[in-house]
């Protein structure tokens, strides 16, 4: 059973994964295209903007492993003071 747990997990990772480029991409399109079209130049700006610190964070999702110890849990604690 816990490896069918972690086989959804991982699939449920791929498809959001996939689906903040998607919406990611479409933000980035539309700013670059209202700012083609010299229409409502400040709302494009912030598309492009927000669109470039969405991939930022779509990185550090994709790369940062997936910890099973919660962040307040007192193993995760004694980790902070162990390695920090």
């Amino acid at each position: 059973m816990e490896a069918f747990f972690k086989s959804l997990y991982g699939v449920a990772y791929v498809a959001i994964s996939i689906v903040l480029v998607a919406v990611t991409a479409l933000l980035f399109v539309t700013g670059i295209r209202l700012f083609i079209q010299k229409r409502n130049r400040g709302f494009a700006l912030s598309c492009i903007i927000f669109a470039c610190f969405i991939v930022f964070i779509i990185v550090v999702l994709l790369t940062t492993p997936f910890s099973a110890t919660p962040p307040g849990s007192p193993e995760a604690m004694a980790a902070l003071l162990r390695y920090g």
